[in-house]
């Protein structure tokens, strides 16, 4: 099936935004290899790049050109701030405001057409990588795994996950909850898919943690996947 680009809302986040998401800067970041997956209108690669640290996004809306990309980001912006009233559900102390966190959004769309290329945004589809073994220190995913837990399937998440952890020897994912936050009561508030990964990848160290990033309400936790010796058990922090 043809990619349609007038369908796919293309948003992207700030580094700064990342950074609160993962508990990454750029010193600790300083020397390694990282990969966006998938990466969308995001400025972390191009924040990355600038301060000389290797890395690379995909995302399947790189099979098109910079103008067209450009032209649909510009569209979903206007169209997801048309109505800020959906804003009212969420916590703003990161953002501060509604006009701040549209204006993330228009900086990261900014950042990254200026610094799109064929070279660093490579066309790609999870759960297929088009990288060596090992090719990246770190893997950061953000808002697609457990996001879209009722149209992705858990063999998806499955294959996806360990995909990432073939290319890479670290995965950071976030957030771990579904679109709606459908479960934000429960005392178990995060998408089933995620306790089902923890007893599947015993042969990795997983680790739930704290972030103080909190836009939607309990949704504050990302999930750190690292290869490890096959003795032990997976570890969860919380």
């Amino acid at each position: 099936m043809t990619l349609q680009l007038e369908n796919i809302v293309i948003t992207g986040r700030t580094f700064e935004e990342y950074s609160a998401f993962f508990d990454l800067d750029l010193e600790n970041l300083k020397g390694k290899k990282v990969l966006d997956c998938p990466s969308g209108a995001s400025s972390f690669v191009a924040t990355l790049d600038k301060n000389d640290i290797e890395a690379k996004g995909v995302d399947v809306i790189y099979e098109f050109d910079k103008d067209s990309i450009e032209s649909q980001g510009i569209k979903s912006i206007e169209k997801i701030y048309k109505d800020t009233s959906w804003m009212d559900a969420y916590k703003m102390d990161f953002y501060k405001s509604k006009e701040n966190h549209r204006f993330q959004r228009e900086s990261a769309l900014k950042a990254f057409i200026s610094d799109y290329n064929k070279e660093n945004y490579m066309l790609a589809k999870l759960p297929n990588l088009p990288f060596e073994n090992d090719s990246f220190d770190v893997i950061v995913s953000s808002h697609l795994l457990f996001v879209y837990d009722d149209r992705l399937d858990f063999k998806f998440h499955k294959n996806s996950i360990l995909e990432m952890l073939r290319v890479a020897k670290e995965v950071r994912i976030f957030p771990l909850v579904d679109f709606k936050n459908s479960r934000v009561n429960e005392e178990k508030n995060f998408s089933p898919f995620v306790y089902q990964l923890l007893e599947e990848l015993s042969n990795f160290k997983c680790e739930i943690l704290k972030t103080d990033f909190e836009f939607q309400p309990r949704a504050n936790f990302y999930l750190k996947i690292m290869k490890k010796n096959l003795e032990g058990s997976h570890e969860t922090t919380i």
